[in-house]
């Protein structure tokens, strides 16, 4: 499948100015990765592999924030295939080998991984400061509490973490941006730029206008890793994406993984292109 682009010109007629999308230059801009990657549930080893490889390719391409989609590391129906005792056992060396990739790529990670506490398992996404070090986590607050996420426990408030030469990120995974009260209280805490990991697929209950809602009520561009491949639904259509004002300003789907490479200008808040590798 060919993806899915909308050009400067097309995003004007959307009715977004001039000064959200603009031709900056390469110096005043910071890459963003969107790894618009094909999580095979409950292949670790195999998943992991394909994350290690795009998050070096995007660094390779000047990416200074990598994100991953939503349960990356595990797929999303993982539960039914291999349980969930693996999470706390092995998240030790997870979280290491992910820290390394950071450390090595010299790159923000944020990995779209299960979590567990002493007492729950989270749907989370980690944070990975280029020194390795873990600097913060989301946890998916609208977790479904049946089928293939009654694994996860929700998460109780929301999150924003700076990120540097980026700014104030406020995260999200897949569905918490439904809840325009949960938007509103990030955009609250000052953020610069909504950022969201995706396991969604459109058709029966997709996506519905939430992320340009998003960006129009909060003033603040967002950006959603999403994910292609088969699961226990098809997302081969799914869509990662910019949204800006209220316009979906460039997306893109694929059958095959790719990456989404978005430059953007901290100190205006804007996004100054789009590219697909």
């Amino acid at each position: 499948m060919t993806p899915i682009r909308r050009n400067l010109l097309q995003v004007l007629a959307g009715g977004v100015a001039l000064s959200t999308v603009t031709n900056a230059t390469a110096a005043s801009t910071a890459t963003i990765a969107l790894l618009h990657l094909d999580p095979r549930p409950g292949e670790i080893a195999a998943n992991r592999q394909a994350i290690e490889q795009a998050v070096r390719q995007a660094a390779a391409n000047g990416a200074r924030l990598i994100v991953t989609p939503e349960l990356a590391v595990s797929g999303y129906g993982f539960r039914d295939l291999i349980g969930t005792g693996w999470i706390a056992e092995g998240q030790a060396d997870l979280f290491a080998w992910a820290g390394g990739l950071a450390r090595a790529t010299g790159a923000t990670l944020v990995l779209g991984t299960p979590e567990a506490t002493p007492d729950a398992l989270h749907n989370s996404m980690v944070v990975f400061a280029p020194d390795g070090a873990v600097t913060g986590r989301h946890r998916k607050i609208n977790a479904l509490r049946v089928g293939s996420e009654s694994w996860s426990t929700p998460g109780d408030r929301p999150t924003v973490i700076p990120i540097d030469g980026i700014g104030r990120v406020g995260f999200f995974v897949c569905a918490d941006m439904y809840s325009q009260r949960l938007v509103d209280e990030t955009a609250a805490l000052g953020i610069d730029l909504h950022l969201s990991s995706a396991a969604w697929a459109p058709g029966l209950h997709g996506p519905n206008g939430e992320w340009e809602r998003a960006s129009s009520t909060t003033g603040r561009p967002v950006l959603v890793c999403n994910r292609t491949g088969h699961d226990v639904l098809d997302f081969n259509a799914a869509c990662s994406l910019a949204a800006v004002g209220g316009t979906v300003a460039f997306s893109h789907a694929s059958v095959e993984p790719r990456i989404a490479l978005v430059d953007w200008t901290p100190d205006s808040r804007r996004l100054a292109g789009w590219r697909v590798r």
